[in-house]
């Protein structure tokens, strides 16, 4: 049997044609949907991590922040208190405090900003409060009747306050303030003070016939008038410029009274302070060897400068321990 005789053309190359591949429309359909799928899972899962997780690390975050600067602030007054308290009538230079003040929350990469700060420096003069007047009518052996006064029109104020706002967005809005010597947390649901200021009073005689010492201390903030708004964190540098203490004592045994006028912003956190420092204290109860007014708000058109204002008077003090002092508060950056 003959070979059988194939024939190409003069151009051909002699390869075999090839049949293109058939589209297989299933595989098509079954890939798309894997796809699908694969991005669905995947939304939810990141949905339920902005919608769940976030919320509550922020949360975290926010209230995290919010410790840290309560602590700040009460480094601060504390380093404040004893820098008065070594330099009252004493020859020592006083010591600089120097307190970082962390402004902001720390967020999450990518899914959440960190929650910024307003920090705002109000020294006196500037129309702030408080204003703490003070008066003391007494009798010396020495100069016989004295009434010993402090008022705005002879120095008595105590104005000035450092505050830090934040207004976080999963944690509750939340202002710290310092002034005249005490930490105070304000927020939507009232507000307390955190840390009192320098104040005691204790009795050295009876239930029956009470002697009564009062200690107190005013403190004046001075600076530049500052509002810094931002994220990281600023220095505080308080330099105490002046302390004295002046310890008046009442020589007759009618003991008098002494009387404290607190003008505030935060008038409620004062009220209470003293209503829970005082009452039970040295044989002293709300109406009994101490008074109170009630605190009364004071507006204005501008909200900002409405304030409060009430009366302390404390009965049978047969001492006064009186000291005020002046501060010096700087804000500058931390780092180089």
């Amino acid at each position: 049997m003959s070979p059988q005789c194939i024939s190409y053309s003069a151009y051909s190359s002699a390869d075999r044609i090839k049949k293109s591949p058939r589209w297989d429309s299933d595989d098509g359909v079954a890939a798309t949907v894997g796809t699908i799928m694969a991005l669905l899972v995947f939304i939810t899962f990141f949905g339920i991590f902005t919608n769940q997780f976030v919320p509550v690390w922020m949360n975290d975050n926010e209230s995290a922040h919010m410790s840290v600067v309560i602590e700040q602030f009460s480094t601060l007054k504390s380093s404040i208190d004893i820098s008065i308290a070594n330099t009252a009538n004493s020859l020592i230079a006083p010591t600089p405090v120097f307190v970082p003040l962390t402004l902001s929350s720390a967020g999450i990469p990518v899914f959440a900003a960190s929650t910024a700060g307003i920090m705002a420096f109000v020294p006196q003069g500037f129309g702030s409060r408080p204003i703490i007047n003070v008066t003391y009518n007494y009798y010396s052996t020495a100069t016989g009747s004295a009434s010993y006064q402090l008022n705005p029109d002879n120095d008595g104020k105590a104005g000035g306050y450092l505050e830090l706002y934040c207004p976080n967005r999963y944690y509750v809005e939340q202002r710290i303030i310092y002034e005249n010597g005490a930490v105070i947390l304000n927020q939507s649901e009232g507000e307390v003070v955190l840390a009192g200021p320098q104040f005691l009073v204790k009795n050295l005689g009876t239930s029956a016939s009470p002697n009564r010492v009062m200690m107190m201390t005013q403190i004046t903030l001075l600076g530049l008038n500052v509002t810094i708004g931002g994220t990281g964190s600023k220095g505080i540098t308080a330099d105490l410029q002046f302390a004295e203490t002046k310890a008046l004592e009442n020589s007759i045994d009618a003991v008098p009274q002494v009387t404290v006028s607190i003008d505030s912003k935060h008038g409620w956190a004062w009220y209470n302070y003293f209503l829970n420092m005082l009452n039970g204290t040295a044989g002293m109860t709300l109406g009994n060897g101490f008074n109170m007014t009630r605190p009364v708000l004071v507006e204005f058109p501008n909200e900002d400068l409405n304030y409060y204002t009430f009366t302390l008077v404390v009965d049978s003090i047969r001492v006064l321990d009186h000291t005020k002092a002046t501060v010096t508060v700087n804000i500058g950056e931390l780092g180089v």
